[in-house]
């Protein structure tokens, strides 16, 4: 890694760590989501950030530390374990990205690594509490701020916003 991608790594997490320090602060007092109403978005922003991805082949439009986060924060709700490698999978990030993150996260204090007892090749990653209600706390505030965009037109033809 070049001073390049640490220098761009450190803005990253300094951007990041901002906004969950922000979603904190402020905390969301108009909507009071429910775990199912946290879960439910969760899932469907990374639905939504896949989609995405999708439609840009080959050039790099998703967040990987949230596209992360989200995954942890989905397993940890419905009670399921992850590896760190089944958390790249799931997440669509590449290995050695999922491995930069997870030392700022856990640096951070957001998640913890447990080794499987019955694979030593396997780590188990899992957000730590105050992880879990930092990312909660940012779903509950993409919910609040949630909008229905207005619909969009392209060359006569409505899309779907």
């Amino acid at each position: 890694m070049n001073r390049d991608e640490i220098k761009r790594l450190a803005g990253i997490a300094s951007l990041l760590s901002e906004m969950l320090e922000d979603a904190s602060m402020n905390p969301v007092s108009q909507i009071v989501p429910t775990q199912d109403m946290l879960v439910e978005t969760a899932k469907a922003e990374a639905r939504a950030r896949r989609r995405r991805q999708e439609l840009f082949p080959g050039i790099q439009v998703a967040d990987p530390a949230w596209d992360l986060m989200l995954e942890l924060f989905i397993h940890s709700a419905e009670g399921r374990r992850i590896s760190v490698t089944g958390l790249g999978l799931s997440a669509n990030v590449p290995g050695a990205t999922v491995l930069r993150w997870l030392a700022m996260f856990q640096e951070g204090g957001l998640i913890q690594r447990e080794p499987d007892p019955l694979d030593r090749r396997r780590i188990w990653v899992r957000l730590s509490e105050d992880g879990h209600n930092r990312v909660a706390q940012g779903i509950a505030a993409s919910i609040a701020n949630a909008t229905v965009p207005a619909p969009v037109s392209l060359g006569g033809r409505q899309l779907a916003a």
